[in-house]
């Protein structure tokens, strides 16, 4: 999982810029090739100095743009003096900052770039992750059955996707209430995630024990940073995201010591859908109505809208 909940730059080189300019609103809609890493995570290919493609994973819960510390040596980049203190959803660590003269594809054309060092390179196939400073004032499509990723003006959902009014965090990420068994949360989406989680106040609000033994062992997760942290396994009966609702749901859960309940959005929910749309803007998610049932994890989920 990819989520930076707080970004902190320091003792930057003054002549590089910490993060691109976003581009201007009524820039048109471009779209570019949607790919996937091994954990079903979205991926668009990038121009980085002239070189490439490389693969980067999109991810709709990171302020900022990061690179492996492998790709940073292929193209032969030198640190610049100091670094960002990077927050994790599995820890905290200082990372370097790596001047990029300019970055582009058919979405993305940022110049003149300090991008971080994504210190655990293992999470994922990519080369490293694009964050949302391109995209906060536009809608971002991830369309599976098209194979495409765009950007597109803010506007309300097109024929054919169903709308979920959900709120912007204070790092300006989308956040939508899921329903789980009844109980209202609200959770992140984050494309950068590969499975779904909540943390243990979720639970506890659903009305589950820490020492419940419906609960099984997830193993670890890792994100951008080194470290990991030990999850455990739930099934939940009926999880609803607006009027699409989905049954016999597995959700991990993390124990992160926040007495609110949340939860991350992560792909393996995400990806059931033909496609998907974030609306910043809006704060909106747009989904793009399905069949009426899906298979999930190997067992028939039903799906009412």
């Amino acid at each position: 999982m990819f989520l930076l909940a707080a970004i902190a730059l320091a003792q930057a080189n003054p002549t590089m810029r910490a993060s691109p300019q976003p581009p201007a609103p009524a820039m048109a809609p471009a779209q570019a090739p949607l790919l996937h890493d091994t954990r079903g995570r979205p991926v668009m290919t990038v121009q980085i100095n002239g070189k490439g493609p490389f693969p980067m994973v999109v991810d709709t819960a990171a302020q900022t743009s990061l690179m492996s510390r492998a790709l940073a040596t292929e193209l032969a980049l030198k640190p610049l003096n100091g670094g960002i203190g990077v927050n994790g959803a599995t820890g905290s660590e200082q990372a370097r900052l790596y001047p990029v003269d300019r970055m582009t594809n058919a979405l993305v054309d940022a110049r003149y770039v300090a991008m971080v060092e994504l210190a655990n390179g293992n999470v994922t196939d990519a080369r490293g992750i694009i964050g949302m400073e391109f995209f906060t004032s536009r809608k971002l499509l991830i369309d599976r059955s098209t194979n495409r990723i765009a950007a597109e003006p803010s506007a309300p959902a097109g024929p054919g996707f169903a709308t979920i009014v959900g709120s912007r965090t204070g790092e300006g990420f989308v956040q939508i209430p899921l329903t789980l068994d009844g109980v209202r949360i609200p959770a992140l989406i984050d494309t950068g995630a590969a499975v779904t989680i909540a943390n243990a106040a979720a639970f506890r609000l659903l009305g589950w024990a820490d020492n419940d033994p419906r609960l099984s062992d997830g193993g670890e997760i890792r994100g951008v940073s080194a470290g990991g942290q030990k999850i455990r396994i739930a099934r939940i009966g009926t999880l609803s995201i607006g009027k699409i609702r989905l049954s016999s749901v597995p959700v991990m859960i993390s124990n992160d010591d926040n007495p609110k309940p949340s939860i991350i959005l992560g792909d393996d929910l995400l990806n059931l859908f033909p496609g998907y749309s974030i609306d910043f803007p809006r704060a909106e998610l747009h989904i793009k109505v399905p069949a009426k049932k899906l298979m999930h994890k190997g067992s028939l989920s039903s799906v009412c809208i």
